[in-house]
């Protein structure tokens, strides 16, 4: 079967009368809870983010200075600007890593196992990095923090649709975008608070708290992917799960469109059998799903290539640039902009639709970051704000959440 090999079971479009039946199902205080406790490891994917986006942590001048001026270059004095740009990136790193092998584990041992893993290595990423004196060994936690976040994004989507009415999959998704934007603005605001030559320290620490609240509750709470449990044949345990989330008499109702299918699905496959013989890999680059693997890679690469992670890691050096005194500022209200959209996206989607939404959303986006090109050039600190602000907006509205 194709789905033997899928990193997560088969989100397949609802029927009508399964959206139907979705929206009459309650959710319990076990799925509330399941999915608060899920939102906290996004929450550690935006804060590590943003962690190092201060400019007294890294002003190049500053650290380029001999002999160096106490209160400047708090992180590491007298870094060089590639020990920096390793140490910024080293994240990203540990992200690909996170995410790649993430998915495979989980097929085999299950959400809440792996999701329970990557919570402790959410925690070994902020002692390394919080306890350190070496950068070379910050680096090496900054690849740690990447992997638990990594993980957390291949993770976090999935098992939210896997446990969620079809009615409700597109509303409930974009909470972890919500969660993810979050983690950057609440650090960005600590940066006010943490603007001292142990500041940092403190700021790598906290995803301790966050990993230590995951794993007080989420074994108790979270429930394991009934989705899952169905395609490992456990049966009996995926309806004690469903009935966690649902209760006991909307069993059947959910296992409509948790189960595996038996009628239109077993049909596809047949059509994929009679069109194409072969792995699933080569299945996948075939005629029958090469226009949506092209669709999928596109979108999935023009979410990076706005140049998105640019501002999440380098805001605060653009606004200092730009001539403002005071880059926090600008950051703060930034990222408020970008919580704001992620929090309606849900309501705009069902209105516009995706197809609409993306494609102003990328618009949008040029235009803006045509803005801020000029606004840095003429040196315009309100502009350099406020292109800055309706970039974040828009892809918060279009690309971030959707993809």
């Amino acid at each position: 079967m194709v789905a033997e090999d899928a990193v997560f079971t088969e989100a397949k479009t609802p029927k009508a009368g399964d959206v139907q039946a979705g929206r009459s199902v309650p959710l319990s205080p076990t799925f509330w809870f399941s999915l608060a406790v899920l939102l906290l490891l996004p929450f550690q994917f935006g804060w590590s983010v943003g962690q190092l986006n201060l400019t007294t942590f890294n002003d190049e001048d500053e650290c380029n200075a001999r002999p160096l001026v106490d209160g400047t270059c708090l992180m590491f004095p007298g870094h060089s600007s590639t020990e920096w740009t390793l140490i910024v990136n080293a994240w990203i790193v540990g992200g690909m890593i996170g995410s790649l092998g993430c998915g495979v584990i989980s097929e085999r041992f299950g959400r809440k196992k792996v999701l329970l893993a990557n919570a402790v290595v959410m925690l070994a990423g902020a002692v390394i990095q919080a306890s350190t004196s070496s950068i070379s060994v910050f680096m090496v936690g900054r690849i740690v923090a990447g992997i638990a976040s990594g993980c957390a994004t291949g993770m976090v989507g999935g098992y939210i649709s896997e446990i969620t009415p079809p009615s409700l999959r597109n509303s409930y998704g974009t909470f972890m975008q919500v969660s993810l934007s979050a983690g950057i603005l609440v650090v960005t605001i600590s940066f006010f608070f943490a603007d001292t030559s142990s500041g940092w320290r403190y700021i790598a620490a906290f995803p301790v708290l966050n990993a230590g609240f995951f794993l007080a509750f989420a074994p108790f709470v979270l429930v394991e992917s009934p989705a899952w449990l169905l395609e490992k044949g456990d049966r009996e345990h995926a309806e004690r799960e469903i009935a966690r989330l649902y209760g006991f008499d909307f069993v059947p109702v959910a296992l409509t469109w948790m189960e595996p299918g038996i009628n239109t699905d077993l049909e596809s496959e047949e059509l994929c059998g009679e069109q194409h013989e072969g792995g699933t890999l080569s299945l996948l680059f075939s005629p029958l799903f090469i226009k949506q693997l092209l669709v999928a890679l596109g979108v999935s690469a023009a979410q990076q290539l706005t140049g998105i992670n640019a501002v999440c890691y380098y805001s605060s050096d653009i606004f200092s640039d730009a001539g403002m005194s005071d880059g926090r500022v600008g950051g703060v209200i930034v990222y408020v902009l970008m919580l704001l959209p992620t929090m309606a996206v849900a309501r705009l989607s069902e209105r516009f639709g995706n197809r609409r939404l993306l494609l102003t959303g990328l618009a949008g986006m040029f235009i803006s970051a045509t803005g801020i090109t000029l606004a840095l050039a003429l040196s315009v600190e309100v502009l350099s704000i406020v292109f800055m602000g309706t970039f974040v907006a828009f892809f918060s509205a279009s690309v971030g959440p959707l993809i």
